[in-house]
């Protein structure tokens, strides 16, 4: 099936799934076999369009509708978030560039709880769409600095609030922090409000981010394109947990933390499906002396 009869059967299909008489046209009277669901001049009329310019997309003959009028015609036929893609990939051969939903990317299934937390000898989290951190396992738990005897803990639910504003994080724990981290940092922070206006939590880390006297400076001259960070391979300091006999490497950031290792971390990426812009990471670090990197010019 090419696009256009794919486009054309779930238009027909969502068609179908909806009652006139429940969005104010009088039920049919009259002789006469009358197909279910609205008609063509009824989506039209709902849309503002002449029946023939829907039908047009309806056909696949539309060339390049506009994302607006797409979106209109997913909430005019109730299209869920995967339908609306089918509506846009069919139609544009590209995926919508963002979620019908405001909300989507704040949540993720249940069960990635649990799929996460079984996971052993490897760290890994997911966040949301504002960095908040909805599951993750122990060894995730075991990666942020830590007074000696100290039990494990995430120091802030949100990663990105950590990262760019927690004293501990930029002295101790990510190195190389302004170069490495705080200047992707910041761009994929810009992206994200820019992204989703409507996300309180975004919203306030921005200005959270752009009122500190160490972040801020870095936020606000940030140039960087910059969206995600899967393949990236940064340098960090992990708390050791192993064997005691094995601790000659170990060294420590200062006298409050608990001994540990530095080596490059390398973050493995990906999006849980039917939550855009929440994120999947496995870290896989690496102990050792850092690889030489290029300096920028």
């Amino acid at each position: 099936m090419d696009n256009k009869a794919a486009l054309r059967e779930l238009l027909q299909w969502k068609r179908r799934q909806l009652d006139p008489t429940q969005l104010g046209w009088p039920p049919r009277t009259g002789r006469g076999r009358r197909a279910p669901g609205l008609s063509q001049a009824q989506v039209a009329h709902l849309l503002y369009v002449s029946e023939r310019t829907y039908a047009q997309l309806e056909r696949g003959e539309m060339t390049s509708p506009a994302d607006e009028f797409l979106d209109r015609v997913a909430r005019v036929l109730r299209l869920e978030e995967r339908e609306r893609t089918a509506l846009y990939v069919f139609s544009l051969g590209h995926e919508p560039p963002h979620p019908q939903d405001p909300l989507a990317g704040t949540t993720v299934h249940g069960a990635w709880a649990e799929a996460v937390r079984r996971v052993t000898g490897q760290p890994c989290y997911v966040n949301d769409v504002a960095w908040n951190v909805v599951a993750h396992n122990d060894d995730f738990v075991r990666m942020f600095p830590r007074a000696p005897h100290a039990e494990p803990a995430i120091p802030d639910r949100n990663l990105m609030r950590y990262m760019l504003l927690n004293e501990e994080a930029r002295e101790h724990h990510l190195v190389n922090w302004e170069s490495e981290w705080a200047v992707p940092l910041t761009a994929q922070l810009r992206n994200a409000v820019a992204q989703y206006p409507q996300n309180e939590d975004l919203q306030r880390l921005d200005q959270e981010v752009d009122a500190d006297p160490v972040s801020g400076p870095l936020y606000r001259a940030s140039h960087v394109a910059y969206v995600h960070p899967n393949g990236d391979t940064r340098r960090m300091r992990r708390p050791w947990s192993g064997p005691v006999h094995e601790t000659a490497r170990l060294s420590r950031c200062c006298a409050d933390h608990a001994r540990s290792e530095e080596g490059d971390v390398t973050m493995c990426a990906a999006m849980p499906l039917g939550s855009p812009g929440a994120r999947f990471f496995l870290l896989v670090f690496k102990p050792g002396p850092g690889r030489r990197r290029e300096r920028a010019s």
